[in-house]
């Protein structure tokens, strides 16, 4: 105990990893489980340390009882042998960040992961109150990271296995569905169809996408527990524009339906920035022919725009929302009184009453209450949304 103390914790771990491997205190050779074993149980060593052909091994007879003990988005990321199939769509740095968010999570006790889900509530209604759409999909990327597989429910005629005190605290807590249900409200104020706004959100929707895809292997997906969220989130993903979805979605295009390609799609190809077909389609969009150069707040690299959002009088020149993707900066304009606005969707439809199409009163947007408010602004809504939280901490 005292020789694991006085080291640091990556060179123990390799440590334990080796064969033979060093016993812990009061734990048999006998009680050793292979090293192999070990490291595909813990899943803490970072995703750089991982053996690709080791994970295959165990795939086969491990992947199912991952499954029923409702593990971590990141620990099936990791056992999966998924790190490098989900780095191709995202940057590594995001992929490190999310691996560092979900062993975060997993390693926290049930208060610890309680006032973590209160945090991520919270944070939420202040990113869509004021409208900060980075920090939104910030907030997707750190619940995805923390999100179990969907489980089977129990058959009828099975025998329930006993469960331990602390997974009945966990399951009384419902922190997972809590979860579920954030990602399920973020996602709908976004356009995950748009390949800007899918990027920011990589790998948190290739992993989510993956789970289901892993749980429908074995059995349909009404059969899973919890399985109106489940539903609500694949028919939320479905349009995620990724190249891991491309043979879906090129059996989908046979049967008629329609998804942006080519041209249609926008893009920043040579330094100029075309937004897609859908934003262009927008009636206060438009191309002034005069390109407007922005700049890289990270890298300095240049992006020439001449496509305007304007309404009311004001015009903001419309910027790509995944910023430059190689360094992950944002396309700013040196000149503060030229506005940019991104482009998203969402967020550049406007009603007949000159307000966004989802917060406008008279037309019953998506973001209004039964008190003819706006959800995020609604004293009443706000007291009763605090009030269900303050409750379920109690119950925990």
């Amino acid at each position: 105990m005292e020789l694991r103390r006085s080291m640091p914790k990556a060179i123990w771990r390799e440590l334990r990893t080796q064969r033979p491997a060093i016993p812990t205190c009061g734990e048999s050779k006998e009680q050793q489980e292979p090293a192999d074993q070990v490291r595909f149980l813990k899943r803490k060593p970072p995703p750089e340390q991982i053996e690709p052909a080791g994970a295959r091994a165990a795939l086969g007879a491990e992947s199912d009882m991952l499954q029923q003990s409702g593990g971590l988005a990141s620990d099936a990321f990791l056992a999966l042998d998924l790190h490098q199939e989900i780095s191709k769509l995202g940057e590594e740095k995001a992929v490190r960040r999310f691996y560092r968010d979900g062993v975060a999570f997993s390693n926290s006790n049930l208060e610890e992961r309680a006032l973590r889900v209160d945090s991520l509530d919270e944070s939420l209604v202040k990113a869509l109150a004021s409208e900060s759409w980075d920090q939104v999909c910030s907030l997707i990327r750190e619940a995805a990271a923390a999100l179990a597989a969907p489980r089977q429910k129990t058959a009828l005629n099975a025998a329930a296995a006993p469960m331990p005190d602390e997974a009945q605290e966990r399951l009384q807590a419902n922190l997972q569905g809590r979860l579920r249900k954030l990602i399920c409200k973020a996602l709908g104020y976004l356009d995950v169809s748009d390949a800007g706004t899918a990027s920011q959100l990589e790998p948190a929707l290739s992993v989510m996408k993956l789970l289901i895809e892993r749980f429908k292997i074995r059995g349909q997906l009404e059969e899973a527990r919890a399985a109106k969220q489940w539903l609500r989130l694949q028919g939320l993903l479905k349009d995620e524009a990724t190249t891991q979805a491309e043979g879906k979605l090129e059996s989908c295009r046979s049967e008629g339906e329609k998804y942006l390609s080519g041209e249609d799609r926008g893009s920043s190809k040579g330094g100029v920035y075309i937004p897609n077909v859908k934003i262009r389609s927008n009636p206060l969009v438009r191309n002034t022919g005069q390109d407007v150069i922005l700049t890289c707040n990270k890298c300095g690299l240049e992006l020439r725009s001449s496509w305007v959002f304007e309404h009311r009088g004001k015009v903001a020149t419309l910027v790509p929302t995944q910023g430059h993707p190689t360094c992950g900066g944002k396309y700013l304009h040196i000149d503060a009184k030229i506005h940019v606005t991104l482009d998203i969707a969402s967020c550049l439809n406007m009603c007949i009453h000159g307000s966004l199409a989802r917060q406008c009163v008279k037309c019953g947007g998506s973001q209004v209450c039964v008190h003819k408010k706006r959800i995020s602004r609604c004293p009443p809504c706000l007291t009763e949304r605090r009030a269900r939280s303050d409750a379920k901490r109690k119950r925990t």
